[in-house]
């Protein structure tokens, strides 16, 4: 089984060195290792030019999409395994990959997790993305729905079948891959598979980038997923024949959006009269309860302090993505309307 690793990049001189370090130690080896530069900016081709990769430069900035597709054209290996430029692997990882292809002969993507230590340790704000992140690819370790291709590998057949990523996206290109895998394949995530992330580590970039994926996934995935049906839970074929893989929305999560946005809702009604704030106490019991699970993992491994600090930043998160999902969701339909008006109103011969 021979594995070629394709490695996106954009302005990571500060953990390119690392990532491709680990992937070159990786026993057994990668049969190839292509490394797609967006149009960096900083020293990562130089850094790239150091290791026998193969380097593929795009003259301006066309997205990760763009760039994960282009390392697969290159690539020619049995197994396209995708990973982050500033996702460090650890030692097995590549070997954990063929066991469980091997293993489940039906699998299409297995996917791994991140380390719940960072590659570089910047401040609490990394220490809570890092923290969540371990926490929700742990538990979803087996068989899942979603896709995220920060250290992902995938078949050649499978990936081709697939037609790749839509390079229309920049956010939320992954979840939506996953939406358009044939549902006889199985989407796995193994914790074997394991790497250490480099992630966000200020307050307004995390807000900001949580914001612009739920815009996006809300259009490519929520509202698309509407008007193309999926297999259902029987195995049938959606309507276009392929028999997509369901996409399943973590219910914990959505109370706690709803129960974040209802506590702002409510705690504003203190400027009417301040025992009206009391109605706020109800959505916060919601959002507590929804994230009781990882509220406690984070009061195990970091103490009652970053325990406030995560409640705090979790709530921050919820009510980000339920802006950014709403304003997502109603700009989708309403490009709809206006799409079909336009079509409506087109005379049919110059369609």
């Amino acid at each position: 089984m021979r594995i070629s690793v394709v490695v996106p990049n954009f302005n990571k001189e500060r953990t390119l060195h690392e990532c491709l370090s680990a992937v070159y130690a990786q026993s057994p080896p990668p049969a190839e290792v292509i490394v797609v530069d967006d149009a960096s900016t900083d020293r990562s081709r130089r850094i790239a030019a150091g290791f026998p990769c193969v380097v593929v430069a795009f003259p301006v900035n066309r997205g990760v999409s763009a760039a994960r597709n282009a390392g697969a054209a290159r690539a020619t290996g049995d197994v396209l395994f995708f990973v982050d430029s500033d996702i460090a692997l650890a030692p097995g990882a590549l070997a954990a990959v063929v066991r469980t292809l091997e293993a489940h002969p039906d699998c299409g993507v297995v996917q791994g997790i991140y380390d719940l230590r960072p590659l570089h340790d910047d401040g609490p704000v990394e220490a809570y993305k890092t923290l969540f992140e371990h926490f929700w690819r742990r538990r979803a370790t087996g068989v899942t729905a979603t896709t995220m291709f920060a250290l992902t590998a995938v078949p050649r057949a499978v990936f081709e079948l697939v037609g790749g990523f839509d390079e229309r996206l920049r956010d939320a290109e992954d979840v939506e891959f996953g939406t358009r895998v044939p549902s006889r394949y199985e989407i796995r995530v193994s914790d074997e598979i394991v790497g250490r992330h480099d992630d966000v580590d200020r307050l307004w970039p995390y807000l900001s980038e949580l914001f612009r994926r739920a815009v996006t996934y809300a259009d490519a995935v929520v509202v698309a997923r509407w008007e193309r049906p999926v297999a259902g839970a029987d195995g049938a074929d959606g309507a276009d024949g392929a028999g997509r893989t369901p996409h399943r929305v973590d219910l914990a999560s959505v109370v706690g959006m709803a129960a974040s946005a209802l506590a702002v809702g409510t705690a504003s009604l203190a400027l009417v009269s301040p025992r009206l704030a009391l109605l706020a106490l109800g959505p916060l019991a919601a959002f507590v309860v929804a994230d009781r699970e990882l509220l406690a993992f984070a009061l195990r491994h970091r103490g009652p302090w970053f325990l406030l600090y995560a409640a705090g930043l979790r709530w921050l998160t919820h009510l980000t993505e339920f802006v950014g999902m709403g304003l997502g969701v109603c700009g989708a339909l309403l490009r709809r309307v206006r799409a079909g008006r336009a079509r409506r109103v087109t005379p049919v011969s110059q369609r």
